[in-house]
């Protein structure tokens, strides 16, 4: 494992600003220093201290540092490490890995607008930002009206910002230790960030950051209205074992621009999904909601994926709640959902109301099947608690909803966890905070129940990526946000499973509780509703997987090659003639070498379903529509 070696102006007795670049007729030396605004610009002293925002104060300023590219390649994992002082009062820094297919694998860092976003095309970034002051403004594009303290990371990958987040410990003003780790995974990476020991984010999953080629990069800039220090030491870059080029995902479209609007709220679709027995490891739900022009609703409303059962429930597996007309792009890991997510599958998306100026909203939905195993492995989705509670009195406060639930747990049961979404509606609904408990008990004298305790109440609204936006989008809330998918609440219960036998799962919500003086009338209170989705999620030890193919065949032309050969809508293509085929490029190739070699017939291997079969055809065009990379 190579570090990337913090080099010193001081033994290069070069000092670079990027006003200056062009006096230099060959590539300057690690690392590439660049001023972009005001002040005297970065520099690099004794001590592989790295100084990013002068020493006067200069206002409005913004400057870079970029190192050269000394890990060819990509790897499965990249680890940046080294120390921060980042002073109150600027605006911030980054901490990013270039791409060097977007970025070129030397050279300075590019030009980024605000060092506390940096979003980069191909290339991930963490942002450091010591400047988010309490606002008054209720309906404002600033977000912190609580008077949080000014200290937010936040996690971008290919130009958008995917989460931010208040750190748990104090990092300003004080040198601290900054780690920040990527674990590359099937459909993604696993993200770490820890500052002063500290996690601020544990193996946090980001969908579609694949292993690429990267350097690294580190940049800092301070308002025009305020000065700041930023520095960082000893930086230094390792990585891991060079990465395998990734299969391409199968990919399933869903929904395409559907319109709703208010005569028609929602729209249905019936797909058809790999069988379980195929392996993959992840499966990444992308939902969109787009620009509707002047038939977008503007007003934050419930949005709900379902899975339609065969009986005709419906089981939301993607809560969401619409925005104030800003679009929206969401990744979601449903793997979890996998023993649902497979053969002839019906979806209904549903957004928008009945009585609204005719608007809508205009949604996309697709799924991303990427390879590899899963161990344990989601065999089994139990549903629990689905529709919407109502509070009623204090009396009952949503308890006639929450019936007890017993479960079978299968002999082969090695995990358990409960997936719950739950939202609060009405203004007190909304706006106050509920505890709830839910116990998970065996039937076994033996084993004491599990209490797991929660508050229903999201007070990270201000931080939704999706942001600013018109209304009360700031707001805490009782588990939701404008403009984002509803966050499950997981629940582990592995500790106390016992395979082969019954247990029992409670919830028990309990009752609104309000200052002294400040309590609404009962009337209002009992208006309060909450939507609630729920599933029990088994576990079993993985097993035998089929190597998934990712060409699916869509249709077939009447007495063409495939017709004569008896290839049917709904195969997988796997193979042709001994190659495997995981795009319609590898098919193209397959097929020319073929041609090339002088062969009229060759095999080809389909799944239908689990069942493999191997039918021969000859060279040359198919006769089939294929859907895949």
């Amino acid at each position: 494992m190579k570090l990337l070696r913090p080099a010193t102006l001081a033994a290069l007795g070069l000092l670079l600003a990027a006003g200056h670049a062009a006096a230099f007729e060959r590539p300057a030396p690690n690392p590439h220093l660049s001023r972009f605004a005001a002040g005297d610009g970065p520099r690099l002293e004794g001590g592989g201290v790295l100084r990013l925002l002068d020493a006067r104060g200069s206002l409005g300023q913004s400057n870079a540092a970029a190192f050269d590219l000394e890990h060819e390649g990509a790897h499965e994992r990249v680890t940046v490490s080294g120390r921060l002082r980042a002073q109150r009062g600027g605006d911030g820094g980054a901490v990013m890995l270039l791409s060097t297919a977007e970025y070129a694998e030397r050279g300075p860092a590019p030009f980024v607008p605000s060092w506390v976003e940096p979003n980069l095309r191909g290339s991930f970034a963490v942002g450091l930002d010591v400047h988010d002051p309490k606002t008054e403004e209720m309906f404002g594009n600033e977000g912190n009206y609580q008077g949080n303290p000014e200290r937010l990371v936040s996690l971008h990958w290919d130009g958008r910002e995917i989460v931010k987040r208040l750190s748990p410990v104090e990092f300003r003003d004080r040198e601290v230790e900054l780690l920040v780790e990527l674990e590359h995974v099937a459909g993604g990476a696993e993200v770490s960030v820890s500052l002063g020991g500290t996690p601020v984010y544990e193996r946090f999953f980001i969908p579609g950051l694949l292993p690429y080629e990267c350097r690294l990069a580190v940049g800092a800039g301070t308002r025009a209205d305020a000065s700041g220090r930023l520095d960082f030491r000893e930086l230094a870059m390792s990585v891991g074992a060079a990465a395998a080029p990734p299969r391409p995902p199968l990919h399933v479209e869903v929904f395409n621009h559907v319109l709703t609007d208010n005569s028609k709220t929602s729209f249905e679709a019936e797909v058809d999904l790999p069988p379980a027995a195929f392996a993959f490891g992840r499966v990444i739900l992308t939902l969109d909601i787009h620009d509707a022009g002047p038939n977008w609703d503007e007003w934050d409303r419930n949005g709900h994926l379902y899975l339609v059962t065969e009986d005709g429930e419906k089981w939301d597996i993607v809560p969401f709640i619409t925005s104030y007309r800003t679009e929206c792009h969401w990744e979601v890991d449903v793997t979890h959902f996998r023993p649902l997510l497979a053969g002839r599958t019906k979806f209904e998306i549903v957004a928008g109301t009945t009585f609204y100026k005719n608007r809508g909203y205009m949604m996309s939905v697709s799924l991303d099947f990427h390879h590899g195993t899963l161990d344990p492995e989601p065999y089994k989705v139990v549903p629990l608690w689905h529709g919407v509670a109502h509070y009623r009195s204090a009396e009952n406060h949503f308890q006639d909803f929450f019936e007890p639930v017993t479960v079978d747990i299968p002999a082969e049961a090695v995990a358990a966890r409960v997936w719950m979404t739950t939202t609060g509606h009405s203004q007190v609904g909304e706006f106050v905070p509920s505890e709830r408990t839910l116990i998970f008990a065996p039937e076994h004298r033996g084993r004491p129940e599990l209490r797991f305790d929660d508050t229903l109440w999201k007070d990270d609204v201000y931080l939704n990526p999706n942001r600013p936006q018109f209304g009360t989008w700031k707001f805490s809330r009782a588990g939701w946000a404008p403009g984002d998918v509803v966050h499950p609440w997981w629940i582990d219960l592995s500790e106390r499973l016992l395979p082969g036998r019954t247990a029992q799962l409670r919830y028990e919500p309990k009752p609104y509780e309000f200052p002294e003086g400040e309590a609404p009338s009962q009337e209002e209170i009992n208006k309060a509703s909450h939507v609630v989705s729920s599933f029990l999620i088994l576990y079993r030890e993985g097993g035998d997987t089929l190597p998934a193919p990712t060409l699916q065949v869509r249709a077939v032309g009447p007495g063409s090659n495939a017709d004569r050969a008896g290839i049917r809508v709904g195969d997988f293509l796997a193979s042709y003639d001994g190659r495997v085929v995981d795009s319609s490029a590898a098919l193209g190739e397959a097929k020319q070498a073929a041609l090339d070699a002088g062969k009229e017939r060759v095999t080809a291997t389909l799944y239908r379903g689990a069942e493999r079969i191997e039918v021969e055809l000859e060279t040359g065009q198919i006769g089939v529509n294929l859907s895949g990379p």
